[in-house]
């Protein structure tokens, strides 16, 4: 009778340690290091906190129409987070996104989404999951720079390089909550890291967090970026009023002709103007 070398026992695993920081720290970091940046959504309450940053938050709302109906979001979509986990004095957690991959799902409808195909066949959109995390972290501290010049990750040098923290999907006009399928597949997920279950009504506009296999609750904080105020053309100086205007006049179909400025040796600006109209039109003097 053959025998079996028993399997050496399994060597337990020491509990990972999470960076300290406060929430206080962590919205400081992002409100200095991220430049002009503001609160724009809420959601939920608890003790522990997910926060989207602006870069992640902008990825979010191009991947699922967020705030509008499209055919990206009238079927639910997957997706995850990358980022990272931290804990306060009080062990209470805060996980940080950074960044969204979309899951390329097949066999979808309005309340599921399969990884798999519609008769069970493998997906190899699963392939092309993991291809995009790798790629994402090879070069994440390479460019962690914004098209503004400012930080992408404000927490790269306390965490180090991100990871999978978030899990989420879509429930297109229905509301936000965890159905039992849910349940789970994110207890499942969440089994060992305080990984976030996420769940967004694109269409409606609401967003529910929880964390960990217990759905510990949480709340949601969502970034973006801070746009400028547009300028009255009647705050700007006379000049500055008839570049404006003529501008407006060159980008409209029939009309053309060249704006040139320049400044004198005596600080002086100096103003050339060509502007053709379409034949047959009637300027009227403003």
């Amino acid at each position: 009778m053959a025998t079996f070398t028993p399997l050496p026992p399994r060597r337990p695993m020491p509990p990972k340690v999470l960076p300290r920081c406060s929430l206080q720290k962590a919205i400081h970091l992002i409100e200095t290091q991220c430049g002009p940046v503001q609160v724009a959504e809420r959601h939920g309450t608890g003790s522990h906190t997910v926060i989207f940053l602006p870069e992640a938050t902008r990825e979010l709302e191009v991947m699922i129409s967020y705030g509008r109906r499209s055919p990206m979001n009238e079927k639910e979509q997957k997706y995850i987070g990358y980022g990272h986990f931290l804990t306060d004095e009080q062990g209470h957690f805060l996980v940080i996104v950074k960044h969204f991959i979309e899951i390329l799902t097949k066999n979808r409808s309005a309340v599921s989404a399969s990884n798999l195909g519609p008769h069970g066949e493998y997906n190899p959109g699963i392939d092309f999951l993991a291809y995009f995390c790798e790629e994402f972290l090879q070069t994440e501290a390479k460019y962690n720079t914004d098209a503004r010049g400012f930080t992408v990750d404000p927490f790269l040098s306390l965490c180090g390089p991100s990871e999978f923290v978030l899990e989420g999907h879509t429930h297109p006009d229905l509301g936000v909550f965890y159905s039992q399928t849910d349940k789970v597949s994110g207890a499942a997920r969440a089994a060992k890291l305080p990984v976030c279950i996420f769940v967004c009504d694109p269409i409606r506009k609401t967003m529910l967090g929880s964390i960990g296999k217990d759905f510990e609750p949480c709340e949601v904080i969502v970034y973006t970026r801070q746009t400028a105020p547009a300028r009255s053309i009647s705050d700007l100086p006379p000049a500055d009023q008839i570049v404006q205007l003529a501008g407006h006049c060159l980008q409209t179909p029939g009309y053309s002709g060249t704006i040139r400025t320049r400044t004198t040796v005596r600080g002086q600006k100096c103003l050339t103007l060509k502007l053709l109209a379409p034949a047959g039109s009637k300027e009227t003097p403003s």
